[in-house]
């Protein structure tokens, strides 16, 4: 059995995955961060763990805001509506994103399980795959018919 993707390919088209977290998430624990202290010291007299507790909920914030900025970054370096992978009888294939511009192809010998959910194409691979585990693709609004996407996976599966 070949490696590589043959001629009876199905694309899954979609969109990019949303960003995570979401830029008003992370706003709303920075507006926590800041009201933090202002409510512990209203609460009872100041002490050493409700300073910790606000020193913690700020670096959150901080955290989660610079991880909201990279997130919407990625999400704006690939908006297209686009193929994302190619599932045929031989295997599966992660198309290249701006983020990661290598292909992934996992052959079906390697392949265990597909899974496709409503945001995410998960392949499971067996040991046989240099890195095998878990493989997720996110992505966003689906434009590939789901049916036709599922007849490929089984396809694969059957055939490994």
């Amino acid at each position: 059995m070949s490696d590589q993707p043959s001629s009876a390919e199905t694309h899954l088209i979609a969109g990019p995955p949303p960003a995570n977290p979401p830029l008003a998430v992370a706003l709303l624990i920075v507006a926590l961060s800041l009201v933090a202290p202002v409510l512990f010291l209203r609460a009872g007299p100041p002490n050493l763990w409700l300073a910790f507790a606000t020193l913690a909920l700020a670096f959150a914030g901080i955290a989660a805001l610079f991880g909201a900025i990279a997130s919407q970054t990625k999400r704006h370096a690939d908006r297209a509506v686009r193929a994302r992978a190619m599932i045929s009888p031989t295997g599966i294939t992660f198309l290249p994103t701006p983020i990661r511009p290598t292909s992934r192809h996992f052959s079906a010998r390697e392949v265990k399980h597909v899974r496709l959910l409503d945001g995410a194409l998960v392949v499971q691979t067996t040991e046989l795959h240099p890195s095998p585990g878990r493989h997720i693709l996110r992505f966003g609004r689906l434009a590939s018919p789901r049916g036709q996407l599922q007849q490929a996976i089984d396809a694969l599966l059957s055939s490994s």
